[in-house]
Order: C-alpha cells, then sequence, then structure tokens
C-alpha cells in the first residue's frame, strides 16, 4: 500500500535521487498529478518551475539528444 500512495504522491525517487531546489538547496517535494509533476520547496513555502528544477539538477534529468 506504501507503494501505492508514494507513486501517487510522486515519491518513487529514492532518498539519494530527489532534486534539490534552485534558491534554496534544500530537497524538493515531487508531487505528481494527472501525468505531470510539480517540485515544492518547503523550506522557500513556494512551487518551483519544472525548467528551473531540471538546470539545478542536471544528473536527474538527463538531456534527450537526438
Amino acid at each position: 500500500m506504501w507503494y501505492l500512495l508514494n507513486l501517487l504522491w510522486g515519491n518513487e525517487m529514492s532518498d539519494n535521487t530527489k532534486p534539490v531546489c534552485p534558491d534554496c538547496g534544500k530537497e524538493l517535494e515531487v508531487l505528481a498529478a494527472c501525468g505531470a509533476k510539480s517540485y515544492f520547496c518547503n523550506h522557500c513555502n513556494e512551487l518551483k518551475s519544472s525548467s528551473r528544477v531540471r538546470s539545478a539538477n542536471p544528473s536527474l534529468f538527463p538531456e534527450h539528444k537526438d
């Protein structure tokens, strides 16, 4: 059951692969709904844009090179 709850809330990433906030460097909460992921920083108390999160965490979001 915990696995399903983790998938529902987008926490399928293990602790060592969670993205960090581009502003404060703290771990972000990953929220997934309707096929989209959102990133929330509890320290800054605000949502972070996906593009800024991707640029701050390049090892977690490899670029697609065709």
